[in-house]
């Protein structure tokens, strides 16, 4: 074998290492820098998110009026299969002591 394909292929085993050891990072950013820019990106969302509430969109509290709708739906399925459970047990009059 000639010698530069032993180095050709030293060079991509140790690519491939230093890819796992880093977690597959391409960034080639230390990890201060990182640090940094993961900070500037929370600090970003925090942000927005702080002026979606002051706009009045609420933040995770505020209700989705697809999901209420779905709920609704499912609670009056729910009574409707009790009802059908009960039959006209629940229409006949209760005893009286």
């Amino acid at each position: 074998m000639a010698r530069g394909n032993m180095r050709d292929k030293a060079r991509e085993a140790n690519l491939k290492k230093q890819a796992s050891v880093n977690g597959g990072r391409q960034d080639n950013l230390t990890p201060a820098q990182r640090a940094e820019k993961d900070k500037a990106a929370m600090l970003a969302k925090k942000a927005a998110k702080d002026a979606q509430k002051a706009a009045g969109g609420g933040g995770s509290n505020a209700v989705d009026p697809e999901k209420e709708a779905l709920k609704q739906k499912a609670l009056e399925k729910k009574r409707i299969e009790a009802d059908k459970k009960m039959g006209d047990k629940k229409y006949l009059p209760q005893k009286v002591k």
